[in-house]
Formats: structure tokens, sequence, C-alpha cells
């Protein structure tokens, strides 16, 4: 094992750094302004350098050392992570998640009622994402995801979906839209992220893809969802990610036979990970709620 300064010798420097002087530090820390000194020597004979300078009648951080203790405070906050989670046996409740942004608004955040009259003592710290990256993004029990192809995660399939067109009813209200053809009558909603499902919907539909204008384009699915809700235009939309929406006539699904994108969603665990009762818990609860959601054949076609 790597050899490394001792905890409370860098847990004083850092609060010293934070505080400004050693005085604050040892006011804070609640020890003597000479053990907050002896706390500093530790750590600068470790890393071979001055880390504080005489300013007056008291020391002050050099830039060096603001710069360690920035890089100190992200341990600090892994190591207090750490604890909260693993605290106490594991018993603690705490639970941290991620989340693709849409699937978390639309499809997680109004079943969890549910989870928590089953689990009232659960603690779920839901973490929303843009991106469905998995690498160098944070500390998290369970990641939620389309893509399974790290080996440095276990997966657990839970949410078959797939693309349907789809159009508020204040739209439809504008534009009589009674077979495929009929959408180039009307804006057409693209999310930049998700290139390429318009082109596949056209041919699904027999229809060629350079027919037509009045494209809208979001960067984001959940801008574009926002823009389908208000009316812009008529949009590509996950059946199952959006029931909700669908079920509360929100949005009305459009020639539903015509379907593309599938998509299947992941509950992914690191390596490493050691799951908890509650962690296994989450998991068989987004499996049957998976198997709760819509059919293809419960649409209106």
């Amino acid at each position: 094992m790597h050899s490394l300064p001792p905890l409370a010798a860098l847990k004083a420097f850092f609060v010293a750094c934070h505080a400004g002087s050693y005085t604050a530090a040892a006011r804070e820390l609640y020890i003597t302004h000479g053990a907050v000194s002896r706390h500093i020597q530790v750590v600068e004979k470790w890393f071979g350098v001055n880390l504080f300078i005489k300013q007056g009648q008291r020391r002050v951080p050099t830039p060096y050392a603001l710069t360690l203790a920035r890089e100190l405070g992200g341990a600090f906050d892994t190591l207090s992570d750490i604890a909260l989670r693993y605290g106490n046996g594991g018993r603690n409740n705490v639970f941290n998640v991620s989340v693709p942004t849409t699937l978390s608004l639309k499809w997680l955040l109004p079943r969890l009622d549910d989870f928590y009259a089953r689990f009232p003592d659960a603690n779920l710290q839901i973490s929303t994402a843009n991106t469905e990256q998995l690498h160098n993004i944070g500390h998290y029990d369970l990641l939620i995801r389309r893509e399974t192809s790290s080996t440095e995660y276990s997966a657990i399939p839970f949410l078959q979906d797939h693309h349907c067109l789809m159009a508020s009813p204040a739209l439809l209200k504008r534009y009589a839209i009674e077979r495929p053809l009929d959408i180039f009558s009307c804006p057409r909603i693209e999310t930049l992220t998700r290139p390429g499902q318009w082109n596949l919907w056209l041919k699904a539909a027999g229809l060629d893809k350079s027919a037509g204008n009045g494209i809208r384009r979001y960067d984001h699915f959940h801008v574009s969802l926002h823009a389908m809700l208000e009316g812009i235009g008529v949009g590509l939309g996950p059946i199952n990610t959006l029931s909700q929406e669908i079920a509360r006539g929100n949005l009305q699904p459009l020639f539903a036979k015509i379907t593309v994108a599938p998509n299947q969603y992941y509950a992914l665990t690191p390596v490493g990970v050691q799951k908890t009762l509650l962690h296994r818990a989450f998991e068989d609860w987004l499996v049957s709620q998976g198997q709760r959601d819509i059919k293809l054949a419960d649409l209106p076609l």
C-alpha cells in the first residue's frame, strides 16, 4: 500500500487553507494553535515544500497549498460519500442513482411514491444525466442507461421501449393528421442527440425523407419533449418513457404501428459496489415497474 500522510494532518492542513490561518483552523477543529502547526509541519515534510508563509502576524497558505487543498477537497468528498454509503453496515439507506434526464422526469419520478410506500426509510439521491456516458461521471451505486458494453458494470434489463410519432391535442386541433403524408403539412421536431430517427420513421412509413420542410431542432430530448407538449410540432417519442403523458392525454400516439429506434434500459451497478438490501430492492422494483408499462397492443392504431 502506498504511503500517505496522516489523515488528521491532512484534515488540519485542508481546514487551515480554507480558514486562512492557523488560529481560525484551531478554532474550527477544537484543537490548539500548536497542534495545527505540528500537523502542517508533518504535511510539509511529507510533500517536501513550504505550504504556509508568514504574512504579518499570521501564516497564510501559498498558491501551491491552495491548489493542493482543492485536490484534497475532492478526495475528502469521496471519503465522506463512502462513509455515508457504507457506514453502520450499510443501514443508513442512502442510495445514489444516475438516470437520463427524460427517463428520470417522465418515467422514474412519477413512480417513486410507490417505492417509498414499500420502503419508507429509503433515501434515494437521484442525479440526472444528459448523456449515456459511463466513464468519469462520479460515484453512484446504480446507473440507468441504454448501454451495457462496459465490463465495469453488471447489468439488469428492466424496460423496453420503442419510438412512435406523437403530438399534443393542441397541435392536432390546428393540423389534420389522418395519414402519414399529412405530417409534411406541420412542423416536425428533431433532437440533435438522437440523429437519424426521423429518417428511420419516414422509411418505415414509406415516405420520401427529402419531402417537406419545417424542421424544429433542439439539442436534447427533454427540450424536444417540451416543444411537443406545447404543440410546437409533431415528434418521435419513446412510448413507455412517456406513458404517463399519454395516459393523461397530454400526448397522443399517431400511427402507432410504425415504430422505430427500440431501446432497452438497464440498471447498471459498478463492479466493486457491494449491493445492499436497498440496492437489490430497487432493482427488483425497476423490473416490476417495467413489466407494468404500456404495450404496443394497448395503443390506438
